[in-house]
């Protein structure tokens, strides 16, 4: 039977926010036999969906939150300071017990010196929402950060799908260290990368369907090597050519000014300057510039007319153009 909004409400976990990540949380805690109930906001249009999937909601903004063994926030990372502050709690002499799974409002908003009445801990998946939930369906193996040895917490982070680990670290270094990854290689040398080695290719007059081969679907097959194999049998996997060629590269492309602006990019997070131009930055008017360009270049072109076939095959391609 469906549970709904007023109907067996349990005190064993409370997720804020029903995003994608708070999606695979919850289904991977509950299938894992822990009660989930949603937190959401009066009149959220997140409601009937938790419901339709078997989760029951509360309302935190109008209601006094029961004691939940964990409170689990997964809203955006600039909204955590202003749902902590409206949080209301039946009793306000128990310890809340909370649970991020990022470090990044921790240690930019300083929230625990804002709240000192709550436990602060780190579950950090190190997987996107999609890769958490089929994980934890096939029994993949996913790992985690966390910021102490709390029993509760590992018991947490094993129900939630962590089968290795977790990693023990800090708010700080987890943040810092995933948005240096992020800004040094995952979001900005790897696409920008790939993309203007297409528009090379294409400039001196190659195929745009071999260039978008070599340049953008090969990064899953290299990357899906590299982490098989590590970085020494990598390096034993690639031809004489690739190897010679790659090293020849290195030396014109990773000198000493690009190890000056990975030392730059790092200080920038270290010392909150990232944090505060993200505050100025409106992110969905630079979204929206962006995917615009996206839309508009050759390489997404190609991917949609002939990249989707080598994923997708020719019929759900098509049909996804359609």
């Amino acid at each position: 039977m469906m549970k709904n909004s007023s109907d067996n409400i349990s005190n064993d976990i409370l997720i804020i926010g029903f995003g994608s990540q708070a999606k695979s949380w919850s289904l991977n805690l509950r299938d894992s036999g822990r009660e989930v109930t949603i937190g959401l906001r009066q009149n959220s249009s997140s409601t009937s969906l938790a419901n339709k999937m078997g989760l029951p909601t509360i309302d935190i903004t109008n209601n006094k939150i029961a004691n939940f063994k964990f409170i689990i926030i997964l809203t955006p990372d600039d909204t955590h300071e202003e749902i902590l502050t409206s949080l209301q709690f039946s009793d306000t002499n128990f310890k809340q017990r909370l649970v991020y799974g990022h470090g990044y409002s921790v240690m930019y908003q300083d929230l625990r010196a804002k709240f000192p009445a709550y436990q602060h801990f780190l579950l950090a998946p190190k997987a996107i929402a999609s890769e958490l939930r089929f994980g934890y369906e096939t029994k993949a193996p996913l790992t985690a950060v966390v910021n102490c040895d709390d029993e509760s917490l590992l018991k947490l982070a094993k129900d939630l799908g962590i089968n290795v680990g977790p990693i023990e670290s800090s708010f700080e270094e987890e943040t810092i260290c995933d948005l240096f990854s992020e800004q040094s290689i995952l979001c900005s040398v790897i696409p920008q990368a790939a993309r203007l080695s297409f528009e090379t290719l294409v400039k001196k007059g190659h195929s745009p369907e071999i260039a978008y081969i070599e340049c953008w679907h090969e990064v899953k097959l290299i990357a899906d090597a590299m982490i098989k194999f590590g970085p020494t049998e990598f390096m034993k996997l690639i031809s004489p050519n690739a190897f010679m060629g790659g090293e020849m590269a290195k030396s014109l492309i990773f000198d000493n000014e690009y190890q000056n602006k990975l030392n730059k990019i790092y200080k920038n997070i270290e010392n909150g300057t990232f944090a505060r131009e993200i505050l100025h930055t409106d992110f969905q008017k630079q979204l929206s510039q962006v995917i615009s360009e996206w839309n508009n270049l050759d390489i997404t072109k190609v991917y949609n007319n002939f990249g989707k076939k080598l994923v997708h095959g020719n019929e759900e391609a098509n049909n996804s153009n359609n």
